[in-house]
């Protein structure tokens, strides 16, 4: 056990209060290889200390001592002056056996049998076997041996750092990481191997060291994903040092079982690290790791097969992968996804689809309806081409439901009750569970005939149960109608829309207020943001909503509203003036009572029958909405 001793000294500041096992006694070598010290020179005498070799059949005489003035043979060590240069590693000989304190000698020597048995598996060179059989070895002598273990276990309970501290000769390292590695000791053993490599080792033993690396990252990532509840992150992560370490350190060739396992971990793992980045909070300090998460999004689903046939990984087809993204993507981050697709990148069917529904979320968001047209716009393009896939959505009929709250969106009345098919019985687009909704959720006075109320209430059930669930930034967010009608930007954008025909505005203004009634369930519309609306009203529809909001008050309060802002000048004090206000009123009712039948239907809604099918995600909201 000489070569042990000089090879594991002990610590120079504190060194142990204990002797190693008498080493055992071996005939000098010869002159010539007292001159060399190679790494080969350790390999020897090991194998014949350890019996990993035959013995010999007899042993040569003690040749005589070598003159004083021969000369060193040309052997060159593994680094300039390794022969002189030590490391300071701290070594457990309990773990390093996979030993416990109260083992017994036999038990400790059944752990040492153990771990000699089963050297690792991976292409370590000759130099690093030996150096682990050797601390093995050591410590198996020092914990076998009564009076060694006793000044050790001493030595630990007074000061543990320094009784485990070692100075390992420099080319017995890697020899040492291998064994750290197999003990659990990861941490260790990188930070060991980062300051080796800092200082630019020889191929083999750096190849050696990187392999220690990897196998501890490896071990790393095993203890992530045994965590409760698994850190995909981390395991991913530290899967890529391993990766990287063994591609550009030249160490593929000595583990390529090894290097073949990562990468299939990686390809299988990676699309759920992926979806746990983008589930990270959307604040500041994760921002660079949700940035990742998009890049890693984009380069899984650019680089498979479109219809969902090929497979991300995982388990994933790509729209079912998509799907689950875009879940925790925020709507604007959905947009600007789809328009950096590559154009050889063809769009599917539910990758327009979610596109469209994020253009809505982020329409009401940042209060641009303009986006709203861009929804309709790829709603329209899905009708005019069936790209071809098994989602829900895949007929014409279906999109008529979205198309028509888009429309309703902008204050486009009409164009929702054609979408809508409220007046055509006999068209393909009419839906009997929305029409049936919308009724009974339409409590203006039935021979009113009025639906608005109930397109209001179907509105905002869309955005809540189908639209903002979609996106990250719209989940669970508190909607009215009334905040997005009041909000300045959407108002001018109707004012520019009513070139076209269409009293964009006056809807606007009446879906604020009358969809006070269909938020019942959702909430309540403030009444500032009502009060916002009445501005945009003309003369006409201001004495008309109040004459039938107060059939009783007469005409002095919104006459008098009238006068104050000055804009006829009458004195509310004549007589003669507030007569011919009156008959001015009742003129200008009827007048509206005619325009109010543009937007009534022709025919009488018939009662329709509640179906026990379910169609579309909606219509079940509806059947959840009636039961309560």
């Amino acid at each position: 056990m000489e070569g042990l001793h000089n090879l594991l000294a002990r610590p120079n500041s504190a060194p142990l209060a204990f002797s190693l096992p008498r080493p055992r006694r071996r005939p000098p070598p010869p002159a010539s290889a007292l001159a060399c010290r190679a790494a080969s020179r350790w390999a020897d005498r090991l194998f014949a200390d350890f019996h990993l070799l035959p013995a010999a059949a007899a042993a040569p005489d003690p040749p005589a001592a070598a003159p004083a003035g021969v000369s060193a043979a040309p052997c060159v060590p593994l680094f300039p002056d390794a022969a002189d240069r030590s490391l300071p590693v701290q070594v457990d000989f309990y773990k390093v056996l996979g030993a416990e304190p109260h083992f017994l000698s036999d038990g400790v020597r059944r752990a040492f049998e153990a771990r000699a048995a089963k050297p690792p598996q991976y292409g370590y060179s000759t130099d690093t076997l030996v150096g682990r059989r050797q601390i093995l070895q050591l410590a198996h002598d020092t914990l076998t041996n009564q009076s060694s273990r006793t000044e050790y276990d001493r030595a630990l309970s007074e000061d543990r750092d320094a009784a485990l501290t070692l100075d390992v000769a420099w080319d017995k390292v890697p020899g040492v990481l291998c064994a750290l590695q197999e003990a659990g000791e990861a941490q260790a053993v990188l930070a060991i191997g980062e300051h080796l490599l800092e200082d630019r080792p020889p191929k083999r033993f750096k190849q050696d060291v990187v392999l220690a690396m990897a196998l501890a990252y490896v071990d790393i990532s095993r203890d992530a994903m045994a965590a409760s509840p698994p850190d995909v992150i981390r395991c991913c992560e530290v899967l890529e040092r391993a990766l990287k370490l063994l591609q550009e350190d030249g160490a593929i060739n000595l583990a390529p079982g090894l290097l073949s396992q990562i990468d299939e971990t990686l390809e299988e793992i990676t699309p759920r690290c992926v979806l746990e980045l983008l589930a990270l909070p959307l604040d500041e300090k994760h921002q660079i790791e949700r940035q990742e998460g998009l890049r890693g999004v984009r380069n899984i689903l650019w680089s498979v097969g479109r219809g969902g046939i090929a497979t991300v990984g995982g388990g994933f087809s790509r729209e079912a992968y998509m799907n689950e993204a875009f879940l925790q993507m925020t709507s604007a981050e959905q947009m600007d996804f789809f328009s950096k697709t590559p154009n050889s990148i063809p769009p599917e069917w539910f990758e327009i689809y979610s596109v469209a529904l994020a253009n809505v979320a982020q329409a009401i968001v940042s209060k641009r309806p303009e986006l709203i047209m861009m929804a309709d716009d790829l709603f329209e393009q899905l009708q005019k081409f069936n790209i071809g896939s098994q989602y829900a959505y895949d007929n014409e009929m279906d999109l008529a439901l979205e198309r028509a709250l888009c429309s309703l969106l902008v204050g486009d009345i009409s164009n929702c009750r054609i979408w809508l098919a409220i007046d055509n019985e006999s068209s393909a687009h009419r839906d009997p569970k929305i029409v049936e909704f919308i009724v009974n959720n339409s409590t203006i006075d039935q021979q009113e005939n009025d639906l608005l109320p109930g397109l209001c209430k179907l509105l905002e059930t869309w955005l809540v149960s189908e639209v903002f669930p979609r996106s990250r930034d719209t989940r669970g967010m508190q909607f009215t109608l009334g905040d997005y009608y009041d909000d300045p930007k959407v108002l001018s954008y109707l004012e520019m829309m009513e070139g076209g025909g269409a009293s964009h505005l006056a809807a606007a203004a009446a879906i604020a207020k009358l969809g006070a009634q269909a938020t019942a369930a959702l909430g309540t519309v403030k009444s500032s943001a009502v009060q916002a609306f009445n501005k945009i009203f003309p003369l006409i529809e201001q004495l008309d909503r109040s004459a039938m909001e107060n059939p009783n008050d007469g005409l002095e309060e919104p006459v008098s509203k009238f006068d104050q802002k000055n804009i006829m000048g009458f004195d509310i004090h004549d007589s003669k003036n507030a007569a011919l206000k009156i008959v001015c009123a009742s003129a200008l009712f009827a007048l509206l009572t005619v325009i109010g039948l543009k937007y009534l239907p022709r025919n009488k809604v018939l009662p329709a029958i509640r179906s026990e099918h379910e169609s579309m995600t909606v219509a079940n909201v509806v059947d959840s909405v009636d039961g309560k």
